[in-house]
């Protein structure tokens, strides 16, 4: 990586336009005619003196020259002033030619030119040849009295000395010529930055008037202003170089391309590259530590002399063992530039004492987040051998804005590796405790993984009540080997898979392991009664989706969730608890192998049927279905062939299963519902105590209302839902049969009650009742 715009680099543009310069007799040069005058003066006040002056950043128009002439002006040309729009601007050769046109339009016996060093405090004489400025180096400490520079150097004021030698305020006088009268002139940015002194100087007795006074001071508030413009835009400039080479490497660490020890390599090169340091170092500070030293990942490029390019692997150090500027750092927070390691009282040793090498001079910044300081990087040593300066401190600061991403995405990496693997701990131990028994699974197997059903177990109106709750793992093999696992499947893992699942289940009032029975099973008596109509996986993701259906449901519905921020409301923006039952079960088929004999597209067939069926649980998305299903029936165009169209029905066949406990005979239902309403009703007591008021079904001092509410519910949510299917399964007709029994049943308990009657009659208009749905005997 190389620097886009070096610090030596030199105007590339020809000297031709340069002034030719005068001797020290003071002839004047010929007069300019005209001048377009660029600068903020009323062209009134500039007199011919001043427009000569300013002809370097003018657009001028010489006289007495034939258009077929060369036009070798002897004052700098618009050209000139162009320089300053380029990237390779040489700001001192520029500078020092500006002054010799001073020098001219003063008649002055010569001119001097200091640029301010602020890092040393001091003025550095300019070279007559900027090619080699370094060989007539000549630098004077900034300070009032004695040398007149120096004085204007700290001033930032003007200083003009009518006479030299007789002046006691500068005993040492120009220090360098034998000078009359002398007029020093300090060049101001905007910033309030002195960047250069100009003292120009006449060895005859002859003083400066007004108008060249006036005419210094108009150009030194030029050229400070091009100055300003000149190193804000090589900044500006250098700074875009970086963001582009940084944002390409942040897209490859972002995408997974590039490893954190490659990234930070890569990075710490190229800024090591752009701002000339001889060593870079980047910490990320170690926030887990719990001891009394402040650790950190170091990652350290190395110096530039080591020509390698394998990236530096991290190691942990010691920030706090050593008084270091990058420990220091660290524990302020504040950044520093340093430019004597040796010299800082601060510190007590060099700042890298393993290398063997001098330290001088380092820039050191922190990364800081809400928290406090989460990294640090370090600059040491300017291959120039100078010290870091301002320009390096705002190029430094765009590499730290891009660090603070970095360190952000790798502390998220590191926490979401350190929580993937404590998931997968978890997952261990939840399968150790999830395993079933040994001795059960050799139960089952002792009559080959199922049990033998009882005699009505293929009526809608068998329910596990009436026999053991400890058939039901042999049952559900029986019925997965009636539907679809006669092949392909292990007898011994559907065993495993079936005691598995039902030990998910809570201990709920009703959202049990005998509601995933319940389901299962009406799922199974519409399946092999209508057999043909649905696939292999169709058939296969329905009869798992039944039994997992509401795997770990904690007894609260979504809107209780939601309403108290539980983890799953944070996880899924709806259905949170069916998406939560498809993930486990997802989880628990894979764990046990279970479709390990199919094909892989079957699997994933499958696992996608399982998810949309289990969401399809989801009351919400119920309405949604009955919406879309209701017209193709009205329509008669419900088509077999058209998958939205199966997926709709499928849709009913899995809330006709999940509801179907209103469908048994109305003592099984009646206890039913009272499982429902004592989960509602522990729900409504937690909302009670939360502040909020539960709705009727949920609110226990109205349970009073338990019949008039279940005639509603059966009327609008469940009869509809049945209607639908029969429909289309007209053997079906059980199921809406025995609903409609649970619903005179419950007018009755309402009559015996003296309570008032709820009739549906009276509530929805009868203009709105579908003919279609009513299917007769």
């Amino acid at each position: 990586m190389t620097d886009p715009v070096p610090r030596s680099a030199k105007s590339v543009k020809s000297r031709l336009d340069t002034i030719h310069q005068t001797d020290d007799s003071g002839k004047k040069l010929p007069n300019l005619s005209k001048v377009q005058s660029h600068f903020l003066v009323p062209s009134d006040k500039l007199d011919k003196v001043t427009r000569r002056v300013i002809a370097p950043y003018a657009q001028i128009e010489r006289k007495g020259l034939k258009e077929d002439e060369t036009k070798e002006g002897t004052y700098l040309d618009i050209n000139r002033f162009n320089i300053f729009l380029e990237d390779t601007i040489d700001l001192d050769s520029l500078f020092y030619e500006t002054a010799n046109v001073l020098k001219a339009v003063t008649n002055s016996s010569g001119v001097f030119v200091y640029i301010v060093n602020k890092v040393n405090n001091e003025i550095v004489l300019m070279s007559p040849t900027t090619k080699n400025p370094e060989r007539y180096e000549i630098n004077i400490p900034i300070g009032e009295g004695k040398i007149a520079a120096a004085h204007v150097a700290a001033t930032k004021e003007y200083l003009l000395i009518e006479d030299v030698q007789r002046d006691r305020r500068f005993a040492e006088g120009l220090k360098w010529v034998d000078a009359k009268v002398a007029l020093c002139m300090p060049v101001i940015k905007p910033d309030g930055d002195c960047y250069a002194v100009l003292e120009l100087y006449r060895c005859h007795a002859e003083p400066y008037d007004q108008n060249i006074v006036y005419t210094v001071v108009s150009v030194a508030c030029w050229a400070g202003a091009a100055v300003h413009q000149a190193q804000a835009r090589i900044t500006l400039q250098r700074t875009a170089h970086l963001n582009q080479e940084l944002r390409s490497l942040l897209q490859n660490y972002f995408c997974d391309l590039a490893s954190i020890d490659t990234m930070l390599t890569d990075m710490l090169a190229v800024v090591k590259s752009f701002i000339g340091a001889m060593r870079s170092s980047f910490f990320i500070i170690d926030k887990d530590n719990v001891g009394e030293h402040l650790l950190a990942d170091m990652w350290d490029d190395g110096w530039s002399s080591e020509k390698s390019s394998i990236p530096k692997k991290k190691i942990k150090v010691n920030l706090s063992q050593e008084q270091t500027p990058a420990g220091l750092v660290a524990k302020t927070g504040e950044s520093l530039n340093i430019r004597d390691a040796y010299k800082d009282p601060r510190f007590s040793k060099e700042i890298d004492p393993t290398t063997g090498v001098v330290v001088r001079s380092c820039l050191v910044s922190p990364i800081v987040d809400k928290n406090g300081v989460i990294g640090v990087v370090q600059l040491t040593n300017k291959t120039n051998a100078q010290p870091f300066d301002s320009e390096d401190e705002v190029i430094f600061q765009v590499f730290i804005n891009y660090c603070s991403l970095i360190v952000h995405f790798y502390n998220m990496q590191q926490y979401k590796i350190f929580h993937e693997n404590l998931n997968k701990v978890f997952r261990d131990l939840m399968k150790l405790h999830l395993a079933p028994c040994r001795h059960d699974i050799d139960e089952i197997m002792e009559t080959n993984g199922m049990v033998l059903p009882p005699h009505n177990f293929k009526s809608y109106n068998y329910h596990i009540s009436e026999g053991s709750k400890e058939d039901m793992p042999g049952l559900i093999c029986y019925m997965y080997v009636e539907t679809f696992a006669d092949r392909q499947f292990e007898r011994q893992n559907l065993a495993d898979f079936s005691l598995t699942i039902l030990r998910c289940y809570r201990s709920n009032p009703y959202h049990n392991a005998e509601h995933a029975f319940c389901f299962t099973h009406t799922m199974y008596l519409i399946l092999i009664n209508n057999p043909g109509y649905f696939d292999f996986v169709e058939t296969a993701a329905l009869m798992l989706a039944g039994l997992c259906h509401d795997l770990d449901h904690p007894g609260y519905n979504n809107n209780f969730l939601s309403l108290c921020k539980h983890p799953l409301a944070q996880m899924y923006k709806s259905s949170m608890l069916e998406y939560h039952h498809y993930f486990l079960a997802k989880k628990i088929v894979e764990d046990k192998n279970l479709l390990s004999m199919l094909s892989i597209a079957d699997r994933d067939r499958i696992m996608q049927e399982m998810k949309y069926d289990i969401l399809c649980t989801d009351l919400a998305v119920y309405f949604q279905v009955r919406a879309q299903l209701t017209p193709l029936l009205a329509e008669r165009s419900f088509d077999w062939a058209d998958n939205s169209h199966r997926k709709l029905l499928k849709g009913i066949l899995m809330t006709t299963s999940d509801l179907s406990g209103c469908c048994k005979p109305f003592g099984v239902a009646k206890a039913i519902a009272e499982a429902v309403y004592e989960e509602f009703y522990n729900q409504g007591d937690q909302e009670r105590e939360m502040g909020y008021t539960p709705l009727s079904m949920m609110d226990r001092r109205r349970s009073v209302n338990q019949p008039a509410e279940q005639i509603q519910f059966l009327s609008v949510v469940v009869v509809p839902c049945l209607l639908l299917l029969q429909n289309i399964f007209p053997n079906t007709s059980p199921l809406t049969d025995n609903c409609r029994k649970t619903q005179e049943a419950w007018h009755e308990e309402i009559e015996i009650r003296g309570q008032k009657l709820w009739r549906q009659d009276e509530a929805i208009p009868r203009t709105r009742s579908r003919p279609f749905l009513k299917v007769t005997d």
